[in-house]
């Protein structure tokens, strides 16, 4: 099959005949059947089995069900074939209710009598299953997939007379049911829990569920506070003054609508109009967003924009700078309106890019907005920036919704969408499509995890026709987004544009903004799709759209990059070896205009497509060695954005020794001694980077053996290795400071050097020198916005918190978020926002203060991040006892101790002074007077001045509770004379209040 014929195909049948389908699955056993069996005679047990059967044949078939299988005392049944309905799950839910009063009423005798009357138990559970013809051994139909072990659990969960439901797969019609307890379990095949409920019986009949049928948008209501909100910032934007506002909410609760609306004022006014999306798939392109706006530009038809792009060519090779001139040179010609969706996914180049835009000096007329998911990081944009929170419609502006949607519709049938929609736009829309269609839309709760959302997806689609059906499938597979072109290509010729019109119409697909660009009204519409694509003829579409990519475009003189898109396609479609080459290009590119997450992204498929490829030869090996450390660049300023970095740095490293390779074992063993340390791993650190070390100087490698000191010193810094870490910082000081010019990568990389040098003189207790380190690295960093200016401030933040000035942590803290959020690095992220958080509690014990160090350090935990975080788990230690919960106090310390196993001692002896005065308001004082000493040890291991002083404060502050106050004063004084010499004045003054008292 070439790329040039028509899918004349069905596109979900897999191999032998077996199809992709959505279905609801019910599986059904008879309770105590093993004893039933002992207790009947084999003739009567079997007569009882064949009534069973027949029960089971009837009653499914009653319900439009079918059986997949009858085995034993136990069926296996199926709803939603040959078509998907909207009640599938309503059907098998009934059918199982059925089923199970009928066999309450087959009568039993002789000893089985003790266990009537006879009971089932279910359990009811839907999702995407290959569905094939099966045979003797394995019934009428095969079902694989996770569902149908799911169902099966679900079953055995159940108790006598019990049915179970998943919530997902019940969605919107619980209402026609009387539903028992609701439950959260965890099964085999699923790594999250899933909610469940037990259902007890039918509801009584509900109103009719006419509908008109009439099919429209959900209208423009409930956002009339927003709009204003929107329009004044154009407003301020064309008088000359720039903004930039998020608008955030929920998948479906109608941001585009409204920045839609927002539109129509701004083409009053003139405005020039760009608009650009975020992806969070893998194949999307480095700046993606702001990549479409200059190809909007390109192809515009007003001649002085052309001509601005004929005159300013060159700065097209300039990446971020050159765009924020154009964008700069753009407005001012003319307002511009900056449209950017699904902004939650933007990569570092587009963050900086926006950063270029918003930091251009007034006055410009430009209005940015971003739409986006996710709230966090909207507080992180320029002091000119808006965020606008779109919330799910209320009850009134609901009804208005439905009023336009299904007018004269009957008031409970709308009470009931509405209350299952749970004011979500998208929702309100989807349903009443179902509606229109005459399908089942009647409930009373808003569904779990969408799952029929799904289902009314799957449904409206399976009812089109068969070229429609098959052209959305194929729209599915090239993407959310996507050129005409492409689809005619693949679809063939004269196919695509007569059915279009259509396909608008049903709300599936239609012509995007840009121009030749097709798109999917709503990003679930085409993963349902996707989904529902089987496997073989999946696969076999991406390779044609791979073909159809590398014969470009039918207009001559096009040119574009396809690197993402080929890598994608060509992974999906199983062409492993074309595959690593696009990521692994589309990673080069990403890497150089620093969109280090989308780099990380590239070079990981890369790898991945090298490895199906084993065993590897020698110069397979050598590349796969060669995109790792590319990907070891991508990861430095952000580690914990690979989850899975060790065990990927760890294949790197057996790789490498394979090769026998010097330079690839110097280099593995040093991005290996990077991730360690970068995860809190300090031991394994030193070990890999003493490896690295050793390699790099015997082969003459002086540039790897300068980074792999720099980092030996850091991982030796981090594991309380003072003396030999600063012998190694300096070295790597004086050959930076040779090289450094302000802002430069050099520099960069001597600040966070100098920082590392900051924070080993603060816990020494030489805070006058520790300031100077981070002056000068200040200095050099000159301003830039950089993942290091986080780091710098981190190690700051922690150094002014020793110090006891609260004020400088707290600002340093809320720097170093401020900045990680701009750049998106999570781990500096949550630090930031930790190192700040406990700062605010030190000010003013305020609890939630202690929240936001809980939240970031749950945050960091759950991505395995370990660097430093000891502190963390000690700060958590004290607050939690002053905040009274002792359980979440003794999990904290034991994370913290688990913490000083790997060498992370810079949180112990803060943790052990809150666990000893804990101990000793309990009058414990033997136990208080261990966690002293240990205190006293972890202060000893640091050489930590500022942690022996404090801990003397602390044992002081105990021996008066113990009225032993001349070993209390002594104690108190020892400790005020060493915070005067360190100057800790905060310390010294609390020191001379208990001396007071």
């Amino acid at each position: 099959m070439s790329s040039d014929d028509p899918i004349t195909f069905s596109a979900r049948e897999g191999p032998a005949g077996a199809q992709r389908r959505h279905l609801t699955l019910l599986f059904c056993d008879l309770s105590d059947s093993t004893r039933l069996g002992e207790l009947m005679e084999a003739e009567d047990y079997a007569e009882l089995l064949a009534q069973l059967r027949g029960l089971f044949e009837q009653v499914v078939d009653r319900h439009h069900g079918e059986i997949a299988r009858i085995q034993g005392d136990g069926v296996l049944a199926f709803f939603g074939h040959p078509l998907p309905a909207e009640d599938d799950a309503r059907r098998a839910l009934e059918c199982a209710l059925e089923l199970h009063l009928a066999v309450s009423r087959i009568p039993v005798s002789g000893e089985a009598v003790a266990l009537a009357p006879l009971t089932l138990h279910t359990g009811i559970h839907g999702g995407t299953v290959l569905l094939s013809g099966g045979d003797m051994a394995r019934g009428r139909f095969d079902l694989i997939g996770n569902v149908p072990n799911i169902a099966a659990r679900l079953s055995s969960l159940a108790e006598r007379d019990d049915i179970l439901i998943s919530e997902e797969t019940l969605g919107p019609h619980t209402r026609h049911f009387h539903i028992g307890e609701h439950l959260e379990t965890r099964v085999k095949g699923r790594t999250a829990s899933i909610s469940i409920f037990r259902v007890l019986g039918k509801a009584a009949p509900g109103q009719g569920d006419s509908a008109a049928p009439r099919r429209a948008l959900c209208p423009f209501v409930g956002r009339q506070a927003p709009l204003r909100l929107l329009r004044d910032h154009l407003r301020k934007a064309m008088a000359g003054t720039l903004q930039c506002v998020t608008v955030q909410g929920d998948p479906g609760v109608g941001k585009t609508r409204l920045i839609d609306e927002l539109r129509r004022y701004a083409a009053a006014d003139e405005c020039l109009m760009l608009k650009g999306y975020c992806e969070s798939y893998f194949r999307a392109e480095p700046m993606q967003p702001f990549a479409q706006m200059l190809r909007i530009l390109a192809a515009s038809d007003d001649p002085a924009v052309r001509q601005l792009l004929a005159d300013h060519a060159p700065l097209a090779a300039r990446g971020v700078a050159g765009f924020v001139q154009w964008i700069d040179l753009l407005s001012q010609q003319r307002p511009l309106l900056l449209v950017v969706d699904d902004w939650q996914w933007a990569d570092d180049g587009s963050q900086q890019l926006l950063d270029g835009v918003l930091a251009l000096s007034r006055p410009r007329r430009i209005l940015v907005v971003l739409a986006t998911r996710e709230r966090s990081g909207h507080e992180l944009l320029a002091s000119h920036s808006g965020h606008i929170e779109l919330l799910p419609l209320d009850e009134a502006e609901a009804a208005d919704a439905m009023a336009h949607l299904l007018p004269g519709c009957d008031p409970f049938m709308a009470a009931e969408i509405r209350r299952h929609a749970g004011g979500v736009p998208l929702y309100l829309e989807e349903l009443c499509h179902s509606a229109t269609a005459g399908g089942d839309v009647s409930g009373a709760t808003r569904p779990g995890s969408g799952a029929w959302l799904q289902t009314l997806i799957g449904s409206r689609v399976e009812r089109l026709p068969a070229q429609q059906a098959d052209l959305v499938r194929t729209a599915a597979v090239i993407g959310n987004v996507f050129p005409t072109w492409l689809l005619t290509r693949i679809a063939g010729d004269g196919v695509v544009q007569p059915l279009l019109d259509d396909l608008a119409a049903h709300d599936l697909v239609y012509p995007d903004e840009k121009p030749g660009n097709l798109r999917f009204k709503h990003g679930i519409t085409r993963e349902v799709v996707y989904d529902s694509v089987g496997l073989h003829w999946r696969r076999e579409l991406h390779r044609r759209i791979v073909d159809a990519l590398e014969s470009g475009p039918p207009e001559e003189g096009t040119t574009q990059d396809w690197n993402e898109a080929l890598a994608y396609h060509c992974a999906a479609g199983e062409l492993h070896e074309q595959a690593s080459r696009h990521a692994e290009a589309a990673g080069d590119k990403a890497l150089a205009v620093s969109a280090l997450d989308r780099a990380r992204d590239q070079y990981v498929a890369a790898l991945r497509s090298l490895d199906t490829l084993a065993p590897l030869d020698r110069p397979r090996q050598l590349r796969w060695c060669a995109i790792a450390q590319r990907l070891g660049m991508a990861c430095v300023f952000d580690p914990l954005g690979l989850t899975d970095a060790v065990a990927i740095f760890g294949r790197h490293l057996e790789i490498a020794r394979d090769t026998g390779d010097a330079s690839a074992m110097a280099h593995a063993e040093y991005w290996m001694g990077y991730v360690c340390y970068a995860k809190g791993l300090a031991r394994q650190s030193i070990a890999h980077c003493e490896a690295a070390l050793a390699l790099a100087q015997h082969h003459g490698m002086d540039r790897l053996a300068a980074q792999v000191r720099a980092t030996l010193g850091q991982a030796l810094l981090s594991s309380c290795g003072y003396a030999r870490s600063r012998e190694l910082l300096d070295d790597a000081l004086d050959s930076k400071r040779r090289q450094s010019r302000p802002g430069g990568s050099v520099a960069v990389g001597s600040a966070y050097t100098l920082a590392c040098k900051g924070y080993l003189l603060g816990d020494i207790g030489r805070f006058d020198e520790a300031q100077a380190c981070f002056e000068e690295a200040f200095e050099l960093l000159g301003g830039v916005v950089h993942q290091v200016a986080a780091s710098v401030r981190h190690w700051h933040s922690v150094v002014a918190l020793w110090q006891g000035r609260w004020n400088d942590a707290l600002h340093s803290g809320e720097e170093a978020a401020e900045i990680a959020g701009r750049v998106k690095s999570r781990q500096q992220y949550a630090m930031g926002r930790a190192l700040a958080g406990y700062a605010r509690w030190m000010q003013a014990r305020a609890p939630d203060a202690m929240r936001t160090v809980r939240e970031a350090t749950a945050w960091i935990d759950a991505r395995r991040g370990g660097l430093a975080t000891s502190l963390n788990h000690g700060w958590l230690v004290e607050g939690e006892l002053a905040l009274g919960d002792v359980e979440a106090a003794r999990r904290h310390a034991a994370r913290m101790f688990a913490r000083v196993r790997q060498d992370d001692r810079i949180g112990e002896a803060l943790a052990c002074r809150a666990l000893a005065q804990a101990a000793a308001k309990a009058h414990d004082f033997q136990r208080a007077q261990r966690y002293l000493r240990q205190a006293y040890r972890s202060a000893e291991a640091r050489g930590s001045a500022h942690e022996r002083a404090v801990t003397q404060m602390t044992e002081g502050q105990i021996a008066l509770m113990r009225e032993q106050g001349a070993l209390g004063r002594s104690l108190l004084a020892q400790a005020g004379d060493a915070f005067g010499g360190m100057g800790m004045r905060w310390h010294l003054e609390r020191a001379e209040r208990l001396l007071r008292s």
